[in-house]
């Protein structure tokens, strides 16, 4: 067991490993930890949580991409994990949250995604997994971009680089294996605002079918009937089957159906090791003495009341007229109770933080699935040669 942090309950698992809440012992903080077996674990899940590791490390911080907090390693009983702490947002993701109806929400959860990728890009890496099953739920922000597990350096060679991310998103030059760079991740743009907007993929799947249509025909994904005129007209800059035609996410960012959400430019200092982590800052530590000065002449009114009403007469409790009290807690506050009881008790929550994001090579190792483009098989291969 680490000695600064305490696991809690599993709340994600994938073909990247796992993803626990945990405490952080110092300070009480809820905070998540990606981890994979050692032991047990393939070459490629350990490669993906190293990469996320590296590039997060070296990315500077965003307001809109998730918090990097540490990596560590931890025995715990006969186990060896390699671990990521991520912070801990409890809201999920968006795919989970389903349709997005209200389209001045979906402005500015896609204004925060394109910002975040803008950043992204602009720090020499591209995502290759941009989906809403990878955009997380933030209570105070609005959205942030997650699973940096495929991302790549800026021009690396196709060559060199299999290609990475889910089928359904891909761009077509990435299925065709020809490049993969940021105009890439801009056509993962559009497919997710679709996504979002309708709560399914941009492609249906058909398997290879769908593979084939995305990376050859002339074919694009149909827009949804409700979006407005300035989304459509967002998603025809995104979606060009000419990469060098697609908006780049600094253009995206200037465009009517994103220019009026404000705020974008912000970015907020971040803690480089658990233990740094504390959630306050001068805005909310002045929040909190205001807070306290409320909570204090509210409590002393209500011991004022009370002291009124205190009797020598036992209490009656067959009078009908009492009223059920019912705690309401937040799901975190829940985790710090449990903690503060038993240094070894259960989380819970909800924690999306990636899903099963293989990249093609890693399809080819799961079987019986070979129809389906979200676990695509070696069909792939046979496709591109057919068409070369």
């Amino acid at each position: 067991m680490s000695s600064s942090w305490v696991r809690g309950t599993c709340i994600g698992r994938g073909s990247f490993g796992t993803v626990n809440t945990a405490i952080n012992k110092t300070n009480g903080e809820v905070f998540a930890v990606k981890s994979v077996d050692l032991a047990t674990c393939l070459p490629t899940q350990t490669e993906s949580l190293e990469n996320e590791i590296s590039v997060l490390k070296s990315l500077k911080p965003h307001s809109y991409i998730v918090t990097f907090l540490g990596d560590s390693f931890s025995k715990e009983e006969t186990t060896t994990f390699r671990n990521l702490h991520l912070e801990y947002l409890q809201e999920g993701d968006v795919a989970a949250n389903h349709v997005i109806a209200d389209e001045t929400l979906l402005r500015r959860y896609t204004a925060c995604l394109v910002s975040a990728l803008s950043h992204v890009h602009s720090q020499g890496y591209v995502h290759c997994d941009v989906k809403a099953r990878n955009v997380l739920l933030n209570r105070s922000s609005g959205i942030k971009l997650a699973d940096f597990g495929s991302a790549i350096r800026t021009g690396n060679s196709p060559a060199t680089v299999a290609p990475r991310g889910s089928p359904l998103w891909m761009a077509p030059e990435v299925i065709r294996r020809e490049y993969q760079g940021p105009e890439s991740d801009v056509w993962s743009i559009g497919c997710t605002v679709i996504e979002m907007v309708t709560g399914k993929p941009a492609w249906e799947d058909k398997g290879i079918d769908s593979l084939s249509r995305i990376s050859f025909s002339d074919e694009l994904p149909v827009f949804p009937v409700t979006l407005s005129e300035n989304g459509c007209d967002f998603l025809d800059k995104c979606l060009k089957r000419d990469r060098n035609q697609r908006w780049s996410c600094d253009q995206l960012l200037q465009h009517p159906f994103l220019s009026q959400c404000h705020d974008l430019s912000r970015t907020e200092s971040s803690p480089r090791c658990v233990l740094d982590w504390v959630n306050s800052g001068f805005e909310l530590e002045e929040e909190e003495e205001e807070e306290e000065a409320r909570r204090s002449e509210f409590e002393t009114a209500a011991m004022a009341r009370i002291c009124n009403l205190v009797t020598t007469v036992g209490v009656n409790w067959e009078f009908e007229g009492w009223v059920e009290v019912r705690n309401h807690t937040s799901e975190e506050e829940r985790a710090r109770v449990e903690y503060s009881e038993s240094e070894y008790s259960t989380l819970s929550g909800l924690y999306n933080d990636v899903a099963d994001d293989l990249t093609i090579n890693d399809l080819n190792q799961t079987p019986g699935n070979r129809r389906s483009a979200m676990t695509m098989s070696y069909e792939l291969v046979i496709v591109v040669g057919k068409f070369n």
